[in-house]
């Protein structure tokens, strides 16, 4: 029998369910009550099948046993019952009670329905397992007889089978140990790649030695026989055998815990030894229980303890497997937590360490899922199963691939050409704060699509039917153009902002004044708070608020806050005022509120100030009574000149002069608009007398060229000898 025949049909046994059983043989259990019909000839009438004498039996304990009786009845009567056209009987499971329109139910309340089906679903599959168990008490109450003659007569024949078939695998792999030993000797220290095909070509060895076992038993069991046909429990046996022995070989492909040098995963010897023995141990224990105790079971007693027996094998081997992930899980946590170190993209890794952290959760869960699925929808459950897993690991693989490639894409930044960076400086900078923003958003959305696939592939919720629904189709629309608003809103700030920093980028030749700059800076920063609001508002419209009572409320609140908050209102207005009157740009030198300094910036309601030590100051635009502003138009630079009483004042007056011809010929002399301005002696004082002259300069030279004339006065005053009054 072809591998893939045997599969089919370990699974067709294995996973039955014990929700139409539990009480009564399955219906498709039926034609096996009776012997396969012999082909008819050519020119010939196919002759009707005859019963069996072991289905003869079996359908005669079931007659005599009232409550297997009674549940063979009522199955049959369903299955009487007409059926519509074009309409099949649908499935036992809770999907089928849904409503014809389905695609039209909101998502909200597919959501809430979930609740009770799965309520509803475990009190069913409880009372189920219960019955199930509960039939075994027959072999307590005496209500159930052990047929040992039956047992008798093929125990030994099926024993001496049992014998053979593992003395025969024995014997191969004894034999096989020649050809995997040089296979394991080419594979050593080969690097990752060679190892795994050297490790598929021993599992191709090993596949081969269970079919020569397989090959020899059915020989032998059809030797044995002296009709030429096998027994129908050594049939069973023969296909249990190959298929446990197959799963069991593939288990130790993987843990490789007797060749170390065809390992493919980095395990310890211990460890994967105990794994393979238990694992093993687990596969046996369920194979050979479904597929060869089970039916002997129900030949020797009867199909409702039959029922029940397979129901706690199962069950038994849930249990063995809970307690071994749950004994084992510190271990394979610090097994797994170093594959995290090649991740680099922080959501994957996020995910990933809390997977490995949670493993054995995860498989419990499945498990547990895996014996539901068995008792409550048996005729679906593998493919059920086998579907929804090949989704999920799909739907996380590709997951993760995308949030690398979006890691990868981000993890040196944006960066722009030379030209651009010279003419738009701090665009680069805002691109590298938005993209990781704009895809920081692309990865939620990447995950709430893993973990719609997830709810999808097990049947949690129907979201392709939500999709498709108009409910569905409109939320998705909706969503679609809040995300479209969101991006434009983005982009439109950025373009206004890089505007105002081409208008004011220097490098360019654009020769702009404060009033400008104070005027672009404000404008900027108004629009990007009116852009925000505007954006907020149309896409709590998209989403379906009604953003006509936030509106209303809006003025309500503002209105109340403009009572409340006097203050700020004087603040924007004094503040919209002084701009109006232009009275002070960023980079004046002004006076108010007491304090003086360098405008820094310049907002809605205050000014930022820095002084001469560097201290920032923020005032309020209410404290604001006055502003002076010493870069209006020009200024002057005053020099008060100290000479003792026994000076010349004309001679003093003339090393001033002096003194300033020699400013007007340095390189500060272009800044200087009108001759010097000798006011002559201003005060007296105790040593000498003061002179008091003064300097027009363009506005912010003042000060400079103060500085550079009190050194000129006093290298004239030391060259001619006059003293100070000092």
């Amino acid at each position: 029998m072809p591998i893939l025949r045997l599969l089919a049909l370990v699974l067709a046994l294995v996973l039955p369910a014990a929700a139409s059983a539990q009480t009564a043989p399955a219906v498709p259990s039926l034609p096996q009550l009776t012997a396969p019909a012999q082909p008819a000839t050519p020119g010939s009438t196919a002759p009707a099948s005859t019963p069996s004498p072991e289905a003869a039996k079996a359908l005669a304990d079931i007659l005599k046993d009232d409550a297997a009786r009674a549940a063979l009845i009522g199955e049959l009567e369903r299955l009487a019952q007409p059926v519509a056209a074009g309409n099949p009987a649908a499935p036992a499971d809770a999907a089928s009670t849904e409503p014809a329109d389905a695609s039209a139910v909101p998502l909200a309340r597919e959501i809430g329905s979930v609740t009770q089906d799965l309520s509803r679903q475990v009190v069913d599959v409880v009372l189920k397992i219960g019955r199930g168990l509960g039939n075994l008490a027959r072999l307590f109450d005496g209500s159930a007889a052990v047929n040992w003659e039956g047992v008798r007569e093929q125990g030994l024949a099926l024993l001496i089978l049992v014998v053979f078939a593992f003395a025969t695998l024995n014997i191969a792999r004894f034999i096989a140990r020649w050809p995997l030993g040089a296979v394991e000797r080419v594979a050593k220290d080969k690097p990752l790649p060679r190892r795994v095909l050297w490790s598929g070509l021993a599992l191709l060895i090993d596949w081969a030695v269970i079919g020569f076992a397989w090959f020899a038993t059915s020989a032998y069991a059809i030797a044995a026989s002296g009709g030429g046909r096998i027994d129908l429990m050594q049939s069973l046996f023969i296909d249990a055998f190959v298929v446990i022995e197959f799963l069991k070989s593939c288990l130790a492909a993987v843990l490789q815990h007797r060749r170390p040098s065809l390992r493919v995963f980095n395990l310890e010897p211990t460890t994967a030894r105990f794994w393979y023995l238990w694992l093993s141990r687990l596969i046996s224990f369920l194979g050979y229980g479904v597929l060869v105790a089970h039916p002997l079971v129900n030949k020797a007693i009867g199909f409702s303890v039959g029922i029940g027996f397979r129901l706690a094998v199962v069950l038994l081997t849930l249990i063995g497997a809970t307690l071994l992930v749950t004994f084992k899980r510190d271990e394979v946590r610090n097994g797994l937590f170093p594959l995290l170190e090649p991740v680099r993209s922080t959501v994957l890794r996020t995910i990933l360490a809390l997977l490995i952290h949670g493993w054995h959760v995860i498989v419990i869960v499945y498990l547990a899922v895996a014996f539901v699925l068995w008792v409550s929808r048996p005729f679906d459950a593998v493919d059920y199963m086998a579907w929804a897993t090949v989704e999920t690991v799909f739907a996380i693989i590709i997951g993760g691939i995308v949030d690398s490639l979006l890691s990868h894409a981000i993890s040196g930044g944006i960066r722009l050409p030379a030209d651009v960076k010279k003419t738009l400086p701090l665009l680069e900078a805002r691109l590298n704060m938005m993209v990781p923003l704009f895809f920081r958003a692309v990865r939620m959305l990447l995950v709430a699509v893993v973990a719609a696939v997830l709810l999808q592939s097990w049947g949690v919720i129907d979201l392709i039917a939500w999709f498709q629904s108009d409910g569905g189709t409109e939320a998705v629309g909706r969503i679609l153009s809040a995300a479209i608003i969101v991006l434009a809103a983005g982009g439109i700030w950025l373009a206004a902002s890089s505007w105002v920093e081409y208008r004011l980028n220097p490098s360019l030749g654009r020769i702009t004044n404060a009033r400008t700059r104070t005027l672009l800076s404000l404008f900027r920063n108004a629009f990007s708070i009116v852009l925000v609001i505007i954006a907020a508002m149309l896409t709590l419209s998209q989403l379906g608020v009604d953003i006509a009572p936030l509106v209303a409320g809006a003025g309500v609140v503002g209105l109340a806050v403009g009572f409340g908050s006097q203050k700020l209102v004087q603040d924007i207005i004094t503040g919209a005022f002084i701009q109006f009157e232009n009275a002070m740009n960023e980079g004046d030198v002004v006076t108010v509120a007491g304090l003086t300094g360098a405008v820094d910036r310049l907002t809605i309601r205050s000014v930022g100030i820095r002084d001469a030590d560097g201290v920032y100051h923020i005032i309020p635009f209410s404290s604001v009574t006055s502003v002076s502003n010493a870069m209006r138009g020009f200024a002057f630079a005053t020099a008060s000149v100290n000479v003792a009483y026994a000076t010349d004042l004309d001679e003093a007056k003339s090393a001033m002069r002096e003194a300033f011809d020699r400013l007007m010929e340095g390189p500060k002399g272009a800044v200087i608009l009108e001759p010097l301005d000798i006011w002559g002696v201003v005060s007296f004082t105790a040593a000498g007398v003061v002179m008091k002259a003064r300097i027009k300069t363009l506005p912010g030279e003042q000060w400079g060229i103060g500085r550079l004339y009190n050194e000129q006065v006093k290298k004239v005053f030391d060259e001619r000898g006059i003293t100070s009054s000092f």
